[in-house]
């Protein structure tokens, strides 16, 4: 699988990598962003679809975000639009590793879709969830 990754320090010295993964054939287009923050957290955002053509780099990510110095990690998924089995395994797998280091995976800005999935899967008890806020009409 082809994938372009790039990696650049902000003003904040804040690294950021950005991997676009395989082409969607509509929109939305996958994609992802791992971010150190100053502080040592380990973010990566997600936007699109996590399935069954884009889980594995997915997980990859997620896995390669973590070791002994970081056992945490954040994901981000306020742009995250689906998410099926495969994306679940994934995620399942980071939490499986992140707790094996003493850590634990957190999904942040979680849209209701996401929220309802990991609460009918039972693995709301697995991850720490956030949901995103509410947007003003």
């Amino acid at each position: 699988m082809n994938t372009d990754a790039t990696t650049a320090a902000d003003r904040d010295g804040e690294t950021v990598t950005v991997v676009d993964g395989p082409p969607a054939q509509d929109p939305p287009r996958f994609a992802m962003s791992l971010t150190t923050l100053p502080s040592g957290t380990r973010v990566v955002g997600v936007s699109g679809e996590v399935d069954i053509a884009t889980a594995d780099v997915f997980g990859d990510l997620l896995l390669a975000a973590l070791d002994l110095d970081h056992p945490h990690v954040v994901v981000d998924a306020e742009h995250l639009e689906f998410c099926d089995a495969q994306g679940l395994r994934a995620l399942t797998a980071a939490a499986d590793l992140a707790e094996a280091l003493g850590g634990r995976v957190t999904i942040v800005n979680a849209r209701p879709l996401v929220v309802r999935l990991l609460r009918i899967t039972g693995l709301c008890r697995r991850f720490a969830v956030r949901a995103a806020a509410a947007q003003p009409n």
